[in-house]
């Protein structure tokens, strides 16, 4: 039986702000949800905040409600793939203290975006971003490894690692029993979105078998194939009733991580993914 989260996002406050990060695994309990991901750039779980005291309490607090923790590292703040040296390796350091972050909450893997060229993609060859990203990612996992600790990069992207074929590239490039995926089926929704909608929905059942063996974590949510929207499963374009079913026929072992944008979404979408379990 996979274990069933959600993020920080579903706990927003409207005046702005979340509530504090013991809360929100009370929140997921209180859902009858047994995972919490969350991510460190957020202020109020940053490591910083997260000190080793407040770690160890939030190891057992979730222990004792049935909620693992699960981290999502910084992404609008870091980019591995970066070509100036010197902001590249201050990424690397900060993701190197939220992989030690994750060991201390005993979260087994963390996803850890890939960057994006953003506007030097212009000026210099893909190669050179490439080449930025594998040795990110290399010296993350020396990091990772003796913690314990898995990396998944994540498809987020068309035109760098998103697509099949770059995600597959990544994969070999790495070639790490430590090193997996996280496949997020709202960003493949958008990264297709110019292919005819059943032709998209058959492309990504498709990649579920493609990667299965890399697949450890799932982020589940919906949209409309033109903004990331993070919506209720069953709001928005994509087929959850072709590829949930393909996920537990392939028998995927992956944790699966709700992003929504509300509390409400958070249980139709928990309803809906625990009709596909009972079957």
């Amino acid at each position: 039986m996979p274990l069933i989260g959600i993020n920080q996002d579903s706990f927003h406050k409207a005046e702005g702000g979340f509530p504090t990060f013991e809360e929100m695994i009370e929140g997921c309990a209180e859902l009858g949800l047994t995972l919490f991901e969350f991510c460190p750039e957020y202020l109020e779980q940053t490591p910083d905040v997260l000190t080793p005291e407040r770690r160890r309490a939030a190891v057992k607090l979730g222990q004792s409600l049935g909620v693992k923790l699960l981290v999502h590292a910084s992404f609008a703040s870091v980019n591995c793939c970066f070509i100036n040296a010197h902001t590249r390796a201050e990424s690397v350091r900060q993701l190197k203290r939220e992989i030690e972050l994750a060991h201390d909450i005993e979260s087994d893997a963390i996803t850890i975006h890939p960057g994006r060229p953003q506007g030097h993609f212009q000026w210099y060859p893909k190669g050179y971003f490439w080449d930025m990203l594998r040795r990110s990612y290399e010296e993350l996992l020396a990091h990772a490894e003796p913690l314990g600790v898995r990396i998944c990069t994540e498809n987020i992207s068309r035109d760098f690692v998103g697509p099949d074929e770059s995600v597959a590239q990544i994969l070999a490039d790495m070639d790490s029993e430590w090193f997996g995926l996280t496949l997020d089926f709202g960003h493949y929704n958008l990264i297709y979105n110019e292919l005819p909608l059943p032709e998209r929905m058959e492309r990504m059942r498709a990649a579920l078998g493609l990667f299965k063996d890399k697949i450890w974590v799932f982020h589940i949510h919906d949209n409309r194939g033109e903004r990331d929207d993070h919506d209720a499963l069953g709001t928005g374009q994509i087929d959850y009733d072709l590829l949930i079913p393909e996920v537990l026929r392939l028998g995927i072992d992956a944790y699966w991580s709700m992003e929504l944008a509300g509390i409400e979404a958070a249980r139709v979408s928990k309803a809906k993914l625990e009709g596909f379990l009972a079957g």
